[in-house]
C-alpha cells in the first residue's frame, strides 16, 4: 500500500535517524581513498605476486570527544584488469600504520558486521616488514592460514578504529595519514589468498588515490560511506553504553 514503508517506521527508528544526521553534519567527516594494487603505491615493489588482486579503502575521520574515529570502509576490487589479470581473490587482511602521536587497541575497534573481527598489533607481514595494526578474519596467524572468511571480488564492508591520542583532531589525524601513505612514511596493506592467478595468493601495498581521480569500480558513492560512517560512530556509542552497564 503507497506510503507503508513510512508508516511502519516507528518514532524511536526516525528519532535515531535524525539524531544520527545531526551527528554527521556537526562532526563532518574528512577522508580520503587508498588503493591497495600492484600499480598504485609508492614503492619500487608494491605486490609480491603481481596477480592483480585489489582493494580499496576509505578512510574516514569523525571528531569523537577528544578522540578521533576512524570508519575504514573496505570494498574488494579485484576485477582481471591489472597485474596478472586475477577476477578472483579473497581479501583476508588489512595492516596499516599509525600516524604519529594516535593509538588504538582491541578495546577500541568496531567489527559491526564485517568478518574481520580479528585485531592484531605489531604484525609482520614478510616481505614488507611489521605494520601497527591489522584485522583479519578468526584465524592463528595473519598472513597464513586456511582462509574460510573474507571479502570476496566486489564485496564491501565497514569497521570502525577509535583512535587515542593528546588532545586529537579529527582534520589533523587525517592530514598525518594522507600525508604518511603520500610519502610512503607510513605504509598501508592487504592480504589476499584464493587467486585464481600466479601462485593463487598475494600481499599488495598500497596508495593513496589523487584527489578528483576516480577510484575503482565497485567503491561506493560519498553518500553510502557517509550513511556508514554514521553508523559506525552509533555502534560505537551503542558497545560503550553496553560497557558502562556491565560495569
Amino acid at each position: 500500500m503507497k506510503g507503508a514503508p513510512f508508516k511502519s517506521l516507528s518514532l524511536s527508528t526516525l528519532a535515531i535517524g535524525v539524531a544520527a544526521s545531526s551527528i554527521a553534519f556537526a562532526n563532518p567527516a574528512q577522508a580520503f581513498n587508498v588503493s591497495i594494487s600492484p600499480n598504485a603505491c609508492p614503492f619500487s615493489t608494491c605486490s609480491t605476486e603481481n596477480t592483480g588482486a585489489s582493494a580499496l579503502l576509505d578512510f574516514s575521520f569523525t571528531q569523537h570527544g577528544n578522540d578521533v574515529l576512524l570508519n575504514l570502509g573496505i570494498t574488494n576490487t579485484t576485477n582481471g584488469t591489472v597485474g596478472l589479470g586475477a577476477n578472483q581473490a579473497t581479501l583476508v587482511g588489512i595492516a596499516f600504520d599509525l600516524a604519529n602521536g594516535v593509538s588504538t587497541s582491541a578495546s577500541g575497534y568496531t567489527v559491526g558486521a564485517s568478518s574481520f573481527a580479528k585485531f592484531w598489533s605489531n604484525i609482520s607481514l614478510n616481505p614488507f616488514g611489521t605494520f601497527d595494526v591489522g584485522i583479519s578474519p578468526p584465524r592463528n596467524s595473519f598472513a597464513g592460514g586456511n582462509p574460510t572468511t573474507g571479502l570476496t571480488a566486489g564485496q564491501t564492508t565497514l569497521v570502525s578504529f577509535l583512535l587515542r591520542g593528546n588532545n586529537l583532531n579529527a582534520a589533523a589525524v587525517e592530514s598525518s595519514f594522507l600525508s604518511g601513505f603520500t610519502d610512503g612514511s607510513l605504509r598501508v596493506a592487504g592480504r589476499f589468498q584464493q587467486v585464481n592467478a600466479g601462485g593463487g595468493s598475494d600481499k599488495v601495498l598500497g596508495g593513496v588515490v589523487p584527489s578528483g581521480e576516480t577510484p575503482s569500480a565497485g567503491v561506493p558513492e560519498p553518500t553510502t560511506m557517509l550513511g556508514a560512517a554514521v553508523a559506525g560512530t552509533f555502534l560505537l556509542g551503542r558497545k560503550k553504553l553496553q560497557r558502562q552497564k556491565a560495569d
